[in-house]
């Protein structure tokens, strides 16, 4: 064989190998530049999702909304529920000014949305308690200078300071604790009795009270009962038969009623008035007869101070 058919006969099948071989290759980049193209795609899709979902996160009307965002070549796709129309179409509004975004469907319904997805969403730590909000509130102590004038005229009228608690700050029923005290003309059962003296009580009292609270005002009901420490305030200006000379202690129960207003977060004023029922013994002496009986001393209590809550 000559060299010149030698190279024929292997240039013939190269020339037929070639074409198909460069197509392949032609094909195989193609394909690769698709792919290519699809993971750029998806990858801005995703760019797209996060950009849409932080603008809607961050939006105090629909920022706590559980609104889920999709993104397919441009398109934001929006599901979940809102409590409003405005709501939904402030949702919208905000993935369309995104950038790289090209349209905007809602699939939003309104209605309550699910509880247990807000539950899950991740909140940040309040640096400081909401405007609406004050310190939590349990325990306010004080004092009140009460007013207490006996039945008796020639009777002088009772001042003092005591002092005041109060447990709590929301509606509801409480604890209630009372030192109010008072003076009360001595009213002998039978009438017979010219007493000339006042009984003073000193009571220490506690119970339960109702507090039905609005914004800074809270009005209360309640009753307290206790133990007084009494002592005979005695009239010197007159004389007569039957006069009291001791008195014992006793037990006392006070139906009350208060209003306090909060002139700040710590500092609050509040009025006070009850009715103070007791029913003490008192022994009275004359020039030939010592008798004791058990008397009537009820009083109205009305007192007004200041308090700071300690707690």
């Amino acid at each position: 064989m000559s060299m010149s058919r030698l190279w024929i006969s292997v240039l013939v099948p190269l020339a037929a190998v070639v074409p198909t071989a460069a197509a392949e290759a032609q094909t195989v980049a193609r394909e690769a530049q698709a792919v290519a193209g699809d993971a750029g795609t998806a990858v801005a899709d995703a760019l797209t999702a996060v950009r849409v979902k932080t603008a809607i996160v961050n939006d105090a009307a629909v920022g706590e909304l559980p609104i889920e965002v999709h993104a397919l070549g441009g398109v934001v796709t929006l599901e979940g529920v809102v409590r409003t129309a405005d709501q939904a179409a402030r949702a919208v509004d905000l993935a369309a000014d995104v950038p790289g975004v090209a349209r905007v469907e809602s699939a939003l319904e309104v209605g309550d949305p699910d509880p247990l997805a807000e539950q899950r969403r991740p909140r940040l730590p309040a640096l400081a308690p909401r405007p609406t909000e004050g310190p939590r509130r349990l325990i306010g102590a004080g004092g009140t200078m009460h007013l207490n004038g006996a039945s008796s005229a020639p009777l002088d009228r009772m001042q003092s300071i005591r002092p005041v608690f109060r447990f709590g700050s929301s509606t509801g029923f409480g604890p209630s604790v009372s030192f109010r005290g008072g003076e009360a003309a001595l009213d002998p059962a039978d009438g017979t009795q010219t007493a000339l003296a006042a009984v003073r009580l000193r009571p220490v009292m506690a119970g339960l009270n109702y507090n039905l609270v609005s914004r800074r005002v809270t009005v209360g009901a309640g009753v307290v009962a206790g133990y007084s420490f009494n002592s005979l305030n005695v009239e010197t200006a007159r004389a007569g038969p039957g006069r009291a000379i001791a008195v014992t202690n006793s037990f006392v129960v006070q139906p009350k009623v208060d209003v306090w207003f909060d002139v700040t977060r710590r500092i609050g004023f509040t009025l006070q008035a009850g009715y103070l029922v007791s029913r003490p013994k008192v022994t009275f002496g004359s020039d030939d007869v010592v008798t004791t009986e058990r008397v009537r001393v009820n009083t109205v209590v009305v007192s007004a101070g200041l308090a700071y809550w300690i707690f």
